[in-house]
């Protein structure tokens, strides 16, 4: 998964009084990070909810959950041996402190980033270093960049991967099977050392992990790397590191450059070779497990389409000036965070959980933290990159 925040607030925040940033020439001149990294530029936010002293954590309020009935398990992969957090619920972190549900995990320093498996919580610190939470330990399973914290992890399952970046070395993929506690692949394949983590740059980059197949970026293109059989093969040459967006299913949401080298919308293919034809909008997308459905953004627009028929099936959030999708909870049902209003001070951010097919949103926590326009961000989403 990859983006849609800060940048979106600060220009609708923007919007309210005269505008600081072009960003229709920050876009022809092909700044892509700021048109494309929405959620993965982060909140900039001065509370910290939750945190109480004595390491006591309480969470903000929850509605309508329980400790077992308050998520949906995912369709995709889930039998009787799956692992103990299978269930994806909605998950965010402030602090030091993931929010699963209404579990509380303190894993005693502070989140830059994290991805759910189904076997706990693979987070990045500032640093780079990179830990296994699954609820009773914590463990230290390797480093990455600081730039960016780039993790990826299926919807199902136990496999995350991410670069490893070593100075005067080339970048070398790692995945790591959080069931077994154990790397199970690593390669430097086609990487050179002058590669980097940052997406704007030629950048050796994980765009996802499905049933089984990491795919990834070096110098050639797209790989797509079999985990079990230790194969890897060229899909794409010459891609960018913002040219996939996700892969579910065995679908791509990806775009195209045109003739002038702009992307077209995003698109929903199962082969990059022969790619479908565009949605009506949307240049970066979040694809449900089974890819029944994307969530897109453009333009600071939350759209939700039905893939096989194209069809705009946007759940209604109103009440909030500010929506971002971040993460499915199985086929059907998508959390969003909410901002009711982003005309200056502080406002409380909102986890919505919404069903696609009733078109309806509830808010699953309230308060989950506080945005406000200067300082850090003040909370972390389950999409494996650090929000500002």
């Amino acid at each position: 998964m990859t983006g849609l925040l800060k940048e979106t607030m600060r220009e609708r925040a923007d919007a309210q009084t005269p505008p600081t940033i072009d960003v229709d020439t920050l876009v022809r001149t092909g700044d892509r990070r700021v048109r494309r990294s929405r959620v993965t530029t982060g909140l900039a936010a001065a509370g910290v909810a939750g945190i109480l002293a004595v390491g006591t954590l309480v969470g903000p309020q929850l509605l309508g959950g329980s400790t077992t009935g308050d998520g949906v398990v995912a369709e995709q992969g889930r039998g009787a041996a799956a692992g103990p957090f299978a269930e994806r619920r909605p998950t965010y972190a402030v602090d030091s402190a993931i929010y699963y549900g209404d579990t509380t995990i303190d894993v005693g320093e502070t989140v830059g980033s994290f991805v759910q498996t189904d076997d706990g919580f693979v987070y990045a610190t500032d640093d780079g270093r990179i830990h296994l939470a699954d609820g009773e330990t914590t463990e230290e399973i390797g480093r990455t960049s600081p730039d960016g914290l780039y993790l990826k992890a299926d919807d199902s399952g136990s496999l995350v991967a991410w670069m490893e970046f070593v100075k005067g070395q080339t970048p070398d993929l790692v995945v790591f099977d959080t069931a077994e506690r154990q790397e199970v692949a690593r390669t430097d394949e086609g990487t050179g050392p002058a590669m980097q983590a940052y997406r704007d740059t030629d950048a050796a980059y994980v765009y996802a992990v499905d049933d089984g197949t990491v795919y990834w970026r070096n110098a050639d293109g797209v790989m797509a790397l079999d985990v079990a059989s230790g194969t890897s093969e060229l899909l794409l040459a010459g891609a960018g590191a913002f040219d996939i967006s996700d892969v579910a299913n065995g679908h791509f949401a990806h775009v195209l450059r045109d003739v002038d080298g702009e992307d077209t919308p995003i698109r929903v293919s199962t082969d990059l070779a022969h790619p479908s034809r565009p949605l009506p909008s949307g240049w970066e997308g979040y694809l449900s497990p089974g890819a029944r459905y994307i969530s897109t953004d453009q333009a600071d627009e939350l759209t939700v389409f039905d893939v096989a028929t194209r069809q705009d099936v946007t759940p209604d959030t109103s009440g909030y000036e500010f929506v971002a999708a971040y993460a499915w909870l199985d086929d059907s049902t998508v959390t969003l965070i909410g901002i009711r209003s982003l005309g200056g001070g502080e406002q409380p951010i909102d986890i919505l959980r919404c069903d696609v097919p009733q078109g309806l949103c509830e808010v699953a926590v309230e308060g989950a933290a506080t945005y406000s326009e200067d300082g850090p961000p003040p909370i972390a989403l389950p999409v494996g990159e650090r929000l500002g």
